[in-house]
């Protein structure tokens, strides 16, 4: 696990489909298939993370959570719905980080309603996975660790905690169920 990663799941369009578009533009990146008609998109350039997840949710109408990973302890999410942010997440503000405002505190319904999950028991269970503090020696002193949690309670792509594109670049590929390395295709170049 890198110190920093980022990269976006969306859930609908097919692996193919989002491949074409990204392909289309020379966008460099890996695409793979994950459960529940999700497709996780490691995007090269870790600056850019944001405006491709617009475009994404944009062009195919679903959602897209881009989710990065910075110094190991910090997890920020943004959820773009149809091209629109509708959602945002900053585990643990710092001022390293360049924030507009407050710090996004995240929306555990609006979060689950855009992966199509009302029950509320499920959105407390993320509602504590977000609210849970970033301590030294806890189960979230790690980015991945949440990012992971937040996964499996939203049933979306359990390898994509911890995963960028620098990592599969250098050969180590994300871990996790529903990662299958044969169908992980490489875009743009």
């Amino acid at each position: 696990m890198a110190g920093y990663y980022a990269n976006i799941t969306t859930q609908g369009p097919a692996p193919d489909a989002v491949a074409a578009f990204l392909n289309g533009r020379g966008t460099i990146a890996f695409v793979a298939p994950g459960q529940r008609d999700c497709t996780v998109v490691f995007h090269e350039d870790l600056a850019a993370q944001e405006q491709l997840g617009v475009e994404l949710s944009a062009h195919f109408q679903c959602p897209a959570l881009v989710v990065m990973g910075y110094g190991e302890a910090v997890l920020l999410y943004h959820l773009y719905l149809t091209g629109r942010q509708a959602d945002a997440y900053v585990s643990s503000p710092h001022d390293g980080l360049e924030l507009e405002g407050p710090a996004p505190e995240g929306d555990a319904r609006v979060l689950c309603g855009a992966f199509g999950i009302e029950m509320d028991h499920l959105v407390q269970r993320v509602e504590r996975i977000l609210r849970k503090p970033t301590r030294p020696n806890s189960e979230y002193a790690y980015a991945v660790n949440r990012h992971g949690e937040l996964a499996r309670a939203l049933g979306l792509p359990l390898f994509a905690a911890g995963a960028g594109f620098n990592s599969i670049e250098v050969g180590e590929l994300p871990e996790g169920a529903g990662f299958e390395a044969s169908k992980l295709v490489r875009t743009g170049r």
